[in-house]
């Protein structure tokens, strides 16, 4: 049965825990790592984006990336970089590695291979956090410049220069660029879908978080909160938003029931729209609203029992729990419908700036075989760009992890056509290869030899047969065309001869 845990770290406290969101208890730790906010990203195992295969935290205080797995609790490697990073992000398939700096420029490596595939300056203030679209196309970077960015990650990867050529130092033109906020944006939120149906919530110290529409970069609404927004999430079902404001969260929902007076029915419209502002727990001062009316809060509901700034949220995988960790030290556990805590995870000694649910690993269940289970592959990433012929090199020297599934994979895919798979021409030696291997194979080897050696012979004759009727028919046609060729010229002959003669004859008469 699968469950899930929570995984939490401070800035300040070196150990990250792993505990489960259920019972609170702590399952593993590991040592030595000391993030910030935004500092630390889930890096799941190629081909399976539910399953964490390792951890990556940027050290507050060297330029060094820590890079933890499930097998030991110390580092496992320490990725040394040009400069102290303080936000990192992992693709959703563990392929790419995005980290920035204080001074708003991203470095992008190639995990499998370790390649720094490119440096750009995104904003020109410190970046609060970077985040991969769930289809991973797109990066967006969230900065102090109060402004977000949306870039294509195919153009960081293969950037082209005005002219249209491929230049490694030309520099990236984003997608979008979001400068609706007027204060520094604390963090960004993707919701479910690729770039042609994603929506995206951006919190920001303004007091507000907006949300935008990834396909067209057009801002639908904006939520102004009473007090600093220091992180947002959203619901799987994308129909509330949970918003971090100070000590205390705030829960709004996208869709609200209304009663059609017309036809008697309740329908159902989504809240805001078109740009359209919504206070979300703010006392109303509209004059023409007297009493009980102009007291009430509009909207939202409100979880309530930090006594810290609130830095990170998340959500387990139905939506019903809800998990804050805050600056107080302490990770809650929240019962999304009633609001109620259910538990409080107190293990850390000082702030927690990162708090993050997933499916528990394999590694961490107690049954589990852990001595056939193979580690996610790294390699030591790069400081600079890698040379072609080093991409090339370290490209032909990828190994794919249990390679005869794969291969098995790929051949149902061949052998239900072409149009499925990518590895024809790859695979069409072998499997023809596979086909005469298996023709000769029989319970007795010397049988299989001498039917080996029977159709070679029916072969030999077949073409010994067409070989003596190719001679045949080129006997004829050369008889054929000799025997015309002599005949016409015994013709031109004669009648040369009569003509002689007739010549004779007359003079004769003369």
């Amino acid at each position: 049965m699968a469950t899930e845990v929570a995984l939490s770290a401070s800035n300040t406290d070196n150990t990250i825990y792993v505990w489960d969101i259920r019972s609170g208890s702590s399952l593993f730790s590991f040592k030595q790592s000391m993030s910030q906010k935004g500092g630390l990203a889930l890096v799941s195992k190629p081909g399976a984006s539910f399953q964490i295969g390792s951890i990556v935290t940027a050290q507050t205080d060297r330029a060094i990336l820590n890079v933890y797995q499930w097998q030991r609790d110390q580092v496992l490697h320490k990725m040394n970089t040009a400069e102290k990073m303080v936000s990192v992000a992992s693709s959703h398939q563990g392929q790419y590695l995005a980290a920035a700096t204080v001074s708003g420029k991203v470095y992008l490596w190639h995990v499998p291979t370790g390649h720094l595939m490119r440096v750009f300056e995104a904003h020109y203030r410190r970046i609060t956090r970077l985040a991969f679209s769930n289809d991973d196309s797109t990066l967006l970077t969230a900065s102090e410049d109060a402004a977000v960015n949306v870039w294509l990650l195919a153009h960081l990867l293969s950037p082209v220069s005005a002219d249209g050529y491929e230049d490694i130092t030309a520099r990236p033109a984003p997608l979008y660029s979001w400068s609706d906020h007027t204060l520094p944006v604390s963090d960004i939120y993707i919701g479910n879908g690729n770039l042609s149906g994603a929506r995206v919530c951006t919190a920001s110290l303004d007091h507000t978080v907006k949300l935008w529409d990834l396909a067209t970069g057009q801002l639908l609404t904006t939520f102004l909160f009473p007090k600093a927004v220091s992180s947002v999430i959203m619901d799987p079902s994308e129909t509330t938003i949970f918003a971090a404001c100070e000590d205390k969260i705030y829960s709004v929902d996208l869709y609200k029931r209304r009663q059609d007076q017309s036809y008697k029915i309740n329908t159902v419209e989504s809240l805001g729209g078109m740009s359209r502002v919504e206070s979300i727990g703010i006392k109303s001062t509209t004059p023409n609203m007297t009493g009980d009316q102009g007291k009430s809060a509009m909207l939202g509901s409100v979880f309530i029992g930090h006594t810290g700034e609130i830095n990170s949220l998340t959500l387990s995988f139905d939506g019903t729990i809800l998990i804050s960790g805050a600056e107080d030290g302490n990770c809650i556990v929240w019962d999304v419908l009633s609001r109620q805590p259910l538990r409080k995870f107190e293990s850390h000694k000082g702030p927690v700036s990162h708090v993050a649910c997933f499916l528990r690993p394999i590694e961490l269940h107690p049954d589990a075989p852990t001595q056939n289970i193979i580690p996610m592959p790294w390699k030591q990433l790069k400081r600079a760009m890698p040379t072609t012929e080093e991409e090339h090199r370290d490209a032909s020297q990828q190994t794919i992890q249990n390679t005869s599934i794969d291969l098995n994979a790929h051949q149902h895919l061949v052998e239900s056509g072409p149009a499925y798979s990518s590895l024809t021409t790859e695979l069409k030696p072998i499997q023809k290869a596979s086909n005469a291997i298996r023709d000769m194979k029989t319970d007795d080897s010397s049988a299989g030899l001498q039917n080996q050696v029977n159709a070679l012979q029916a072969e030999l004759m077949r073409l010994n047969e067409h070989h003596l009727k190719s001679k045949s028919l080129h006997n004829e046609m050369y008889t054929l065309v000799v025997d015309k060729f002599m005949e016409e010229r015994r013709n031109k002959r004669k009648l040369d001869q009569e003509d002689e003669e007739e010549e004779e004859e007359e003079e004769d008469e003369q």
